[in-house]
Protein backbone atom coordinates (compact mmCIF):
# COMPACT_ATOMS: atom_id res chain seq x y z
CA UNK A 1 0.00 0.00 0.00
CA UNK A 2 2.79 2.44 0.93
CA UNK A 3 4.72 1.55 -2.25
CA UNK A 4 1.61 2.26 -4.32
CA UNK A 5 1.16 5.64 -2.62
CA UNK A 6 4.78 6.50 -3.29
CA UNK A 7 4.47 5.65 -6.99
CA UNK A 8 1.28 7.66 -7.35
CA UNK A 9 2.28 10.70 -5.33
CA UNK A 10 5.94 10.97 -6.35
CA UNK A 11 4.76 11.68 -9.90
CA UNK A 12 4.55 15.22 -11.35
CA UNK A 13 1.87 17.37 -9.72
CA UNK A 14 0.11 17.91 -13.03
CA UNK A 15 -0.72 14.54 -14.69
CA UNK A 16 -0.59 14.16 -18.45
CA UNK A 17 -3.96 14.35 -20.21
CA UNK A 18 -5.64 12.17 -22.83
CA UNK A 19 -8.89 13.43 -24.37
CA UNK A 20 -8.75 16.10 -21.65
CA UNK A 21 -8.84 13.44 -18.90
CA UNK A 22 -5.86 12.81 -16.59
CA UNK A 23 -3.67 9.76 -17.08
CA UNK A 24 -2.94 8.17 -13.72
CA UNK A 25 0.77 8.48 -12.90
CA UNK A 26 2.90 5.63 -11.60
CA UNK A 27 2.54 3.19 -14.51
CA UNK A 28 5.30 0.60 -14.67
CA UNK A 29 7.14 -0.21 -17.93
CA UNK A 30 5.12 -2.47 -20.25
CA UNK A 31 2.64 -3.73 -17.60
CA UNK A 32 1.36 -0.24 -16.74
CA UNK A 33 -0.95 -0.27 -13.72
CA UNK A 34 -2.00 -3.92 -14.06
CA UNK A 35 0.15 -5.17 -11.17
CA UNK A 36 -1.62 -2.78 -8.81
CA UNK A 37 -5.02 -4.12 -9.81
CA UNK A 38 -3.79 -7.64 -8.96
CA UNK A 39 -2.90 -6.38 -5.49
CA UNK A 40 -5.35 -4.43 -3.37
CA UNK A 41 -7.40 -2.96 -6.20
CA UNK A 42 -9.70 -1.11 -3.79
CA UNK A 43 -6.79 0.76 -2.18
CA UNK A 44 -5.43 1.46 -5.67
CA UNK A 45 -8.73 2.97 -6.81
CA UNK A 46 -9.20 5.07 -3.69
CA UNK A 47 -5.64 6.42 -3.85
CA UNK A 48 -6.02 7.12 -7.55
CA UNK A 49 -9.22 9.09 -7.01
CA UNK A 50 -7.54 11.11 -4.24
CA UNK A 51 -4.62 11.82 -6.59
CA UNK A 52 -6.34 12.79 -9.87
CA UNK A 53 -10.10 12.84 -9.30
CA UNK A 54 -13.01 10.49 -10.10
CA UNK A 55 -12.28 10.08 -13.85
CA UNK A 56 -8.88 8.90 -15.08
CA UNK A 57 -7.07 6.71 -17.57
CA UNK A 58 -5.05 3.67 -16.55
CA UNK A 59 -2.51 1.90 -18.73
CA UNK A 60 -2.48 -1.89 -18.91
CA UNK A 61 -0.02 -3.67 -21.21
CA UNK A 62 -0.05 -0.89 -23.80
CA UNK A 63 -3.80 -0.19 -23.64
CA UNK A 64 -5.61 2.77 -22.10
CA UNK A 65 -8.74 2.07 -20.05
CA UNK A 66 -10.95 4.72 -18.48
CA UNK A 67 -12.00 4.41 -14.82
CA UNK A 68 -15.17 6.21 -13.71
CA UNK A 69 -15.69 6.47 -9.96
CA UNK A 70 -18.78 7.64 -8.08
CA UNK A 71 -22.46 7.76 -9.04
CA UNK A 72 -21.83 8.44 -12.78
CA UNK A 73 -19.94 5.14 -12.93
CA UNK A 74 -22.73 3.21 -11.25
CA UNK A 75 -25.26 4.74 -13.67
CA UNK A 76 -23.31 3.22 -16.57
CA UNK A 77 -24.30 -0.24 -15.34
CA UNK A 78 -27.86 0.41 -16.50
CA UNK A 79 -26.55 -0.10 -20.06
CA UNK A 80 -28.60 2.73 -21.50
CA UNK A 81 -25.55 4.30 -23.14
CA UNK A 82 -23.09 1.45 -22.70
CA UNK A 83 -22.78 -2.16 -23.79
CA UNK A 84 -21.42 -5.40 -22.29
CA UNK A 85 -21.03 -7.22 -25.61
CA UNK A 86 -17.34 -6.30 -25.93
CA UNK A 87 -16.65 -8.79 -23.10
CA UNK A 88 -17.38 -11.65 -25.50
CA UNK A 89 -14.83 -10.32 -27.98
CA UNK A 90 -12.14 -9.97 -25.33
CA UNK A 91 -12.76 -13.37 -23.75
CA UNK A 92 -14.65 -15.60 -26.20
CA UNK A 93 -13.47 -18.89 -24.68
CA UNK A 94 -13.92 -17.95 -21.04
CA UNK A 95 -17.10 -15.80 -20.99
CA UNK A 96 -18.59 -16.87 -24.33
CA UNK A 97 -22.11 -15.91 -25.40
CA UNK A 98 -23.49 -15.92 -21.87
CA UNK A 99 -25.73 -13.59 -19.88
CA UNK A 100 -22.68 -11.54 -18.94
CA UNK A 101 -21.91 -10.58 -22.53
CA UNK A 102 -25.42 -10.10 -23.94
CA UNK A 103 -27.44 -6.91 -24.14
CA UNK A 104 -30.90 -5.81 -25.24
CA UNK A 105 -33.49 -8.34 -26.40
CA UNK A 106 -31.16 -11.39 -26.37
CA UNK A 107 -30.23 -10.62 -22.77
CA UNK A 108 -33.83 -9.99 -21.65
CA UNK A 109 -35.01 -13.20 -23.23
CA UNK A 110 -32.31 -15.31 -21.60
CA UNK A 111 -32.63 -13.54 -18.27
CA UNK A 112 -36.41 -13.96 -18.15
CA UNK A 113 -36.01 -17.71 -18.64
CA UNK A 114 -33.26 -18.10 -16.05
CA UNK A 115 -34.41 -15.76 -13.27
CA UNK A 116 -37.17 -17.87 -11.67
CA UNK A 117 -34.99 -20.62 -10.15
CA UNK A 118 -32.75 -17.98 -8.54
CA UNK A 119 -35.41 -16.02 -6.65
CA UNK A 120 -35.71 -16.81 -2.92
CA UNK A 121 -38.89 -18.82 -3.56
CA UNK A 122 -37.35 -20.48 -6.59
CA UNK A 123 -34.35 -21.64 -4.54
CA UNK A 124 -36.72 -23.14 -1.98
CA UNK A 125 -39.01 -24.75 -4.55
CA UNK A 126 -36.14 -26.36 -6.51
CA UNK A 127 -34.56 -27.74 -3.38
CA UNK A 128 -31.36 -25.70 -3.94
CA UNK A 129 -31.53 -24.11 -0.45
CA UNK A 130 -31.90 -27.53 1.16
CA UNK A 131 -29.00 -28.96 -0.88
CA UNK A 132 -26.83 -26.01 0.14
CA UNK A 133 -27.64 -26.55 3.82
CA UNK A 134 -26.78 -30.27 3.61
CA UNK A 135 -23.42 -29.64 1.95
CA UNK A 136 -22.46 -26.87 4.39
CA UNK A 137 -23.34 -28.98 7.44
CA UNK A 138 -21.32 -31.91 6.09
CA UNK A 139 -18.24 -29.68 5.66
CA UNK A 140 -18.28 -27.79 8.96
CA UNK A 141 -18.63 -31.00 10.97
CA UNK A 142 -15.30 -32.09 9.43
CA UNK A 143 -13.38 -28.88 10.21
CA UNK A 144 -10.24 -29.94 12.14
CA UNK A 145 -9.16 -28.34 15.40
CA UNK A 146 -5.56 -27.92 14.28
CA UNK A 147 -4.68 -24.96 11.98
CA UNK A 148 -6.27 -25.16 8.52
CA UNK A 149 -6.89 -22.99 5.46
CA UNK A 150 -10.49 -21.82 5.64
CA UNK A 151 -10.40 -20.68 2.00
CA UNK A 152 -9.44 -24.17 0.83
CA UNK A 153 -12.45 -25.53 2.73
CA UNK A 154 -14.92 -22.92 1.47
CA UNK A 155 -13.77 -23.26 -2.14
CA UNK A 156 -14.47 -26.98 -2.06
CA UNK A 157 -17.73 -26.42 -0.19
CA UNK A 158 -19.06 -23.74 -2.57
CA UNK A 159 -18.15 -25.69 -5.69
CA UNK A 160 -19.77 -28.83 -4.27
CA UNK A 161 -22.98 -26.86 -3.71
CA UNK A 162 -23.03 -25.56 -7.27
CA UNK A 163 -22.36 -28.99 -8.75
CA UNK A 164 -24.87 -30.69 -6.45
CA UNK A 165 -27.67 -28.31 -7.45
CA UNK A 166 -26.79 -29.16 -11.04
CA UNK A 167 -27.34 -32.83 -10.30
CA UNK A 168 -23.72 -33.99 -10.28
CA UNK A 169 -23.12 -37.09 -8.19
CA UNK A 170 -20.61 -37.08 -5.34
CA UNK A 171 -18.49 -39.80 -6.98
CA UNK A 172 -17.84 -37.49 -9.95
CA UNK A 173 -16.98 -34.42 -7.89
CA UNK A 174 -13.19 -34.83 -7.99
CA UNK A 175 -13.06 -34.84 -11.80
CA UNK A 176 -15.42 -31.85 -12.04
CA UNK A 177 -13.36 -29.95 -9.49
CA UNK A 178 -10.10 -30.70 -11.29
CA UNK A 179 -11.34 -29.65 -14.73
CA UNK A 180 -13.09 -26.59 -13.38
CA UNK A 181 -9.84 -25.43 -11.76
CA UNK A 182 -8.19 -25.76 -15.15
CA UNK A 183 -10.99 -23.80 -16.84
CA UNK A 184 -10.63 -20.92 -14.35
CA UNK A 185 -7.08 -20.32 -15.62
CA UNK A 186 -8.82 -18.67 -18.58
CA UNK A 187 -9.50 -15.65 -16.34
CA UNK A 188 -5.79 -14.83 -16.26
CA UNK A 189 -4.56 -12.20 -18.76
CA UNK A 190 -2.11 -14.72 -20.25
CA UNK A 191 -3.24 -15.64 -23.75
CA UNK A 192 -0.19 -17.47 -25.11
CA UNK A 193 -1.37 -20.86 -26.40
CA UNK A 194 1.30 -23.55 -26.11
CA UNK A 195 1.55 -26.90 -24.28
CA UNK A 196 0.91 -26.57 -20.53
CA UNK A 197 0.18 -22.83 -20.84
CA UNK A 198 -2.76 -21.45 -18.80
CA UNK A 199 -4.67 -20.75 -22.04
CA UNK A 200 -4.21 -24.34 -23.31
CA UNK A 201 -5.12 -25.84 -19.94
CA UNK A 202 -8.18 -23.59 -19.70
CA UNK A 203 -9.41 -24.66 -23.13
CA UNK A 204 -8.91 -28.34 -22.32
CA UNK A 205 -10.83 -27.88 -19.06
CA UNK A 206 -13.66 -26.05 -20.85
CA UNK A 207 -13.97 -28.80 -23.47
CA UNK A 208 -14.23 -31.43 -20.73
CA UNK A 209 -16.84 -29.41 -18.86
CA UNK A 210 -18.92 -28.75 -21.97
CA UNK A 211 -18.97 -32.42 -22.94
CA UNK A 212 -20.02 -33.46 -19.44
CA UNK A 213 -22.57 -30.66 -19.10
CA UNK A 214 -24.15 -31.95 -22.32
CA UNK A 215 -24.36 -35.45 -20.85
CA UNK A 216 -25.75 -34.05 -17.60
CA UNK A 217 -28.47 -32.14 -19.44
CA UNK A 218 -29.44 -35.25 -21.43
CA UNK A 219 -29.67 -37.31 -18.23
CA UNK A 220 -31.70 -34.61 -16.43
CA UNK A 221 -34.25 -34.48 -19.26
CA UNK A 222 -35.03 -38.11 -18.47
CA UNK A 223 -35.66 -37.40 -14.77
CA UNK A 224 -38.86 -35.35 -14.47
CA UNK A 225 -38.81 -35.51 -10.66
CA UNK A 226 -35.18 -34.37 -10.31
CA UNK A 227 -34.51 -31.60 -7.76
CA UNK A 228 -32.03 -28.74 -8.09
CA UNK A 229 -31.28 -25.70 -10.23
CA UNK A 230 -30.51 -27.58 -13.46
CA UNK A 231 -33.88 -29.35 -13.32
CA UNK A 232 -35.59 -25.99 -12.74
CA UNK A 233 -33.73 -24.40 -15.67
CA UNK A 234 -34.82 -27.22 -17.98
CA UNK A 235 -38.43 -26.40 -17.13
CA UNK A 236 -37.93 -22.63 -17.44
CA UNK A 237 -39.39 -20.61 -20.31
CA UNK A 238 -38.74 -17.07 -21.48
CA UNK A 239 -41.43 -14.39 -21.82
CA UNK A 240 -42.48 -15.88 -25.16
CA UNK A 241 -42.69 -19.43 -23.85
CA UNK A 242 -39.40 -20.68 -25.35
CA UNK A 243 -37.16 -23.10 -23.45
CA UNK A 244 -33.41 -22.63 -23.08
CA UNK A 245 -31.29 -24.17 -25.81
CA UNK A 246 -28.56 -26.62 -24.87
CA UNK A 247 -25.91 -24.11 -25.99
CA UNK A 248 -27.41 -21.42 -23.75
CA UNK A 249 -27.60 -23.84 -20.85
CA UNK A 250 -23.99 -24.97 -21.17
CA UNK A 251 -22.49 -21.49 -21.54
CA UNK A 252 -24.46 -20.13 -18.60
CA UNK A 253 -23.93 -23.16 -16.37
CA UNK A 254 -20.20 -22.56 -16.80
CA UNK A 255 -20.67 -18.91 -15.85
CA UNK A 256 -22.92 -19.73 -12.89
CA UNK A 257 -20.40 -22.20 -11.54
CA UNK A 258 -17.68 -19.53 -11.80
CA UNK A 259 -19.70 -16.66 -10.30
CA UNK A 260 -21.44 -18.92 -7.80
CA UNK A 261 -18.46 -20.55 -6.17
CA UNK A 262 -15.28 -18.44 -6.29
CA UNK A 263 -17.03 -15.30 -5.07
CA UNK A 264 -19.16 -17.01 -2.42
CA UNK A 265 -16.19 -19.05 -1.18
CA UNK A 266 -14.23 -15.82 -0.76
CA UNK A 267 -16.97 -14.14 1.31
CA UNK A 268 -17.35 -17.24 3.51
CA UNK A 269 -13.60 -17.38 4.14
CA UNK A 270 -13.38 -13.67 4.97
CA UNK A 271 -16.35 -14.03 7.32
CA UNK A 272 -14.61 -16.83 9.23
CA UNK A 273 -11.36 -14.85 9.38
CA UNK A 274 -13.16 -11.76 10.70
CA UNK A 275 -14.86 -13.87 13.39
CA UNK A 276 -11.48 -15.35 14.34
CA UNK A 277 -10.24 -11.82 15.09
CA UNK A 278 -13.38 -10.39 16.75
CA UNK A 279 -14.60 -12.54 19.68
CA UNK A 280 -17.45 -10.12 20.44
CA UNK A 281 -18.95 -10.77 17.00
CA UNK A 282 -18.50 -14.50 17.45
CA UNK A 283 -20.44 -14.42 20.70
CA UNK A 284 -23.37 -12.60 19.08
CA UNK A 285 -23.44 -14.96 16.11
CA UNK A 286 -23.24 -18.06 18.32
CA UNK A 287 -26.16 -16.82 20.44
CA UNK A 288 -28.35 -16.29 17.39
CA UNK A 289 -27.30 -19.54 15.70
CA UNK A 290 -27.88 -21.75 18.74
CA UNK A 291 -31.31 -20.19 19.34
CA UNK A 292 -32.45 -21.13 15.81
CA UNK A 293 -33.93 -24.59 15.14
CA UNK A 294 -31.52 -25.17 12.25
CA UNK A 295 -30.14 -23.65 9.07
CA UNK A 296 -32.51 -21.39 7.10
CA UNK A 297 -33.97 -22.96 3.96
CA UNK A 298 -36.66 -20.42 2.99
CA UNK A 299 -37.16 -16.62 2.92
CA UNK A 300 -39.21 -16.86 6.12
CA UNK A 301 -36.48 -18.76 7.93
CA UNK A 302 -33.82 -16.27 6.82
CA UNK A 303 -35.62 -13.59 8.85
CA UNK A 304 -34.59 -15.44 12.02
CA UNK A 305 -30.92 -14.69 11.28
CA UNK A 306 -30.55 -10.88 11.13
CA UNK A 307 -27.09 -10.89 12.72
CA UNK A 308 -25.74 -13.51 10.31
CA UNK A 309 -27.15 -11.49 7.42
CA UNK A 310 -25.57 -8.29 8.76
CA UNK A 311 -22.22 -10.10 8.97
CA UNK A 312 -22.62 -11.24 5.36
CA UNK A 313 -23.30 -7.70 4.16
CA UNK A 314 -20.50 -6.04 6.14
CA UNK A 315 -17.94 -8.67 5.11
CA UNK A 316 -19.05 -8.24 1.50
CA UNK A 317 -18.73 -4.46 1.80
CA UNK A 318 -15.18 -4.55 3.16
CA UNK A 319 -13.93 -7.59 1.21
CA UNK A 320 -15.75 -7.53 -2.15
CA UNK A 321 -14.72 -10.50 -4.29
CA UNK A 322 -14.93 -8.49 -7.55
CA UNK A 323 -13.16 -5.13 -7.75
CA UNK A 324 -14.65 -3.79 -10.96
CA UNK A 325 -16.55 -4.54 -14.15
CA UNK A 326 -16.39 -3.04 -17.63
CA UNK A 327 -18.68 -1.39 -20.15
CA UNK A 328 -18.14 0.05 -23.63
CA UNK A 329 -19.59 3.44 -24.58
CA UNK A 330 -22.18 3.08 -27.38
CA UNK A 331 -22.14 6.85 -28.00
CA UNK A 332 -20.21 9.94 -26.95
CA UNK A 333 -20.80 10.49 -23.21
CA UNK A 334 -20.25 13.18 -20.63
CA UNK A 335 -18.86 11.87 -17.34
CA UNK A 336 -17.82 14.13 -14.48
CA UNK A 337 -17.97 17.08 -16.89
CA UNK A 338 -15.63 15.46 -19.44
CA UNK A 339 -16.42 14.18 -22.94
CA UNK A 340 -15.84 10.45 -23.38
CA UNK A 341 -15.71 9.19 -27.00
CA UNK A 342 -17.89 6.39 -28.34
CA UNK A 343 -16.10 3.03 -28.19
CA UNK A 344 -14.20 3.80 -24.97
CA UNK A 345 -13.83 0.90 -22.55
CA UNK A 346 -14.86 2.13 -19.09
CA UNK A 347 -14.16 0.35 -15.82
CA UNK A 348 -16.78 0.72 -13.08
CA UNK A 349 -15.30 0.16 -9.56
CA UNK A 350 -17.85 -2.20 -7.99
CA UNK A 351 -15.76 -2.82 -4.90
CA UNK A 352 -15.05 0.83 -4.19
CA UNK A 353 -18.69 1.77 -3.55
CA UNK A 354 -18.53 0.00 -0.21
CA UNK A 355 -15.87 2.49 0.85
CA UNK A 356 -17.75 5.63 -0.18
CA UNK A 357 -17.96 7.74 3.01
CA UNK A 358 -21.21 9.29 1.77
CA UNK A 359 -22.80 5.84 1.91
CA UNK A 360 -20.81 4.35 4.78
CA UNK A 361 -19.38 6.76 7.39
CA UNK A 362 -15.93 5.65 8.59
CA UNK A 363 -15.75 3.11 5.77
CA UNK A 364 -12.55 1.47 7.04
CA UNK A 365 -14.28 0.44 10.27
CA UNK A 366 -15.98 -2.98 10.39
CA UNK A 367 -19.45 -2.28 11.79
CA UNK A 368 -22.29 -4.80 11.47
CA UNK A 369 -24.75 -2.31 12.99
CA UNK A 370 -24.85 -0.54 9.60
CA UNK A 371 -27.20 -3.32 8.50
CA UNK A 372 -29.17 -4.04 11.67
CA UNK A 373 -32.74 -2.90 12.32
CA UNK A 374 -33.42 -1.63 8.81
CA UNK A 375 -36.97 -1.47 7.54
CA UNK A 376 -36.00 -1.32 3.87
CA UNK A 377 -33.73 -3.69 1.92
CA UNK A 378 -30.29 -2.44 0.82
CA UNK A 379 -30.32 0.05 -2.04
CA UNK A 380 -28.95 -0.76 -5.49
CA UNK A 381 -25.65 1.00 -4.85
CA UNK A 382 -25.31 -0.71 -1.44
CA UNK A 383 -25.36 -4.06 -3.26
CA UNK A 384 -22.93 -2.82 -5.96
CA UNK A 385 -20.59 -5.74 -5.20
CA UNK A 386 -23.13 -7.85 -7.17
CA UNK A 387 -23.20 -5.39 -10.08
CA UNK A 388 -26.13 -3.28 -11.16
CA UNK A 389 -28.68 -2.69 -13.89
CA UNK A 390 -29.78 -5.56 -16.14
CA UNK A 391 -26.58 -7.49 -15.39
CA UNK A 392 -27.10 -7.55 -11.62
CA UNK A 393 -25.81 -10.93 -10.44
CA UNK A 394 -28.34 -13.70 -11.00
CA UNK A 395 -26.94 -15.60 -8.02
CA UNK A 396 -27.38 -12.80 -5.46
CA UNK A 397 -30.05 -14.60 -3.43
CA UNK A 398 -28.21 -17.93 -3.58
CA UNK A 399 -25.04 -16.27 -2.24
CA UNK A 400 -27.06 -14.60 0.52
CA UNK A 401 -28.61 -17.92 1.56
CA UNK A 402 -25.31 -19.84 1.39
CA UNK A 403 -23.31 -17.35 3.47
CA UNK A 404 -26.00 -17.03 6.15
CA UNK A 405 -26.24 -20.83 6.24
CA UNK A 406 -22.45 -21.11 6.52
CA UNK A 407 -22.21 -18.55 9.34
CA UNK A 408 -25.01 -20.31 11.23
CA UNK A 409 -23.64 -23.82 10.69
CA UNK A 410 -20.12 -22.74 11.66
CA UNK A 411 -21.36 -21.20 14.92
CA UNK A 412 -23.67 -24.10 15.77
CA UNK A 413 -20.99 -26.73 15.17
CA UNK A 414 -18.32 -24.94 17.20
CA UNK A 415 -20.80 -24.26 19.99
CA UNK A 416 -21.53 -28.01 20.07
CA UNK A 417 -17.81 -28.68 20.44
CA UNK A 418 -17.30 -25.87 22.98
CA UNK A 419 -14.84 -24.16 20.61
CA UNK A 420 -14.31 -20.79 18.94
CA UNK A 421 -12.13 -19.73 15.95
CA UNK A 422 -8.94 -17.69 16.12
CA UNK A 423 -6.06 -16.97 13.77
CA UNK A 424 -3.41 -19.66 13.99
CA UNK A 425 -0.12 -18.67 15.71
CA UNK A 426 2.19 -16.92 13.26
CA UNK A 427 -0.67 -15.98 10.93
CA UNK A 428 -0.86 -12.25 10.25
CA UNK A 429 -4.25 -10.67 9.48
CA UNK A 430 -4.56 -11.08 5.70
CA UNK A 431 -4.88 -8.25 3.19
CA UNK A 432 -7.34 -8.10 0.30
CA UNK A 433 -5.74 -9.03 -3.05
CA UNK A 434 -7.23 -9.78 -6.46
CA UNK A 435 -5.80 -12.72 -8.45
CA UNK A 436 -8.36 -12.50 -10.07
CA UNK A 437 -10.92 -12.59 -7.21
CA UNK A 438 -10.62 -10.86 -3.84
CA UNK A 439 -9.98 -13.93 -1.72
CA UNK A 440 -7.77 -14.17 1.36
CA UNK A 441 -4.50 -16.06 0.80
CA UNK A 442 -4.81 -19.82 1.13
CA UNK A 443 -1.89 -19.74 3.54
CA UNK A 444 -4.06 -17.81 6.03
CA UNK A 445 -4.93 -20.34 8.68
CA UNK A 446 -7.38 -20.41 11.53
CA UNK A 447 -7.62 -22.86 14.38
CA UNK A 448 -10.37 -23.90 16.77
CA UNK A 449 -9.69 -23.32 20.46
CA UNK A 450 -11.73 -23.88 23.64
CA UNK A 451 -14.41 -21.21 24.11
Amino acid sequence: MQTLKNLLFRSPQTPALREGIPILPGALPFVGHSLYTMGNAITFLRNAQARVGPLFWTRNIGMYTLVCMGEPGFELLKNKVTSSEFIRQGSPDFIGDSLLSRDGTPHRSLRSAMSGPFTPRGLTASGASAISAEVIESYVTRFPEEPFSLLAQTQGLALDIIFRVMGIEGSEMEAWNRNYREFILGALPLKGDFPYSPARRARTGREWLDMHFSRLIAAARGKPDMQGTLAALLKARDEEGRELSEADLIQNLRLLALAGHETTASVMAWLGIVLAQKPELWDQLREEAVAAPGLPRSPEELKRHPFAEALFREVLRMYPPVSWTGREAKEDLELHGKRVPKGTTILVPLGAYGYDPKLFPEPDRFDVTRWMGRRLPPSAVETAAFGGGPHFCLGYHLAWVEVVQFATAFARELARRGMRPQLAPGTAPPKLTYIPFGAPPKKTRIQLVPA
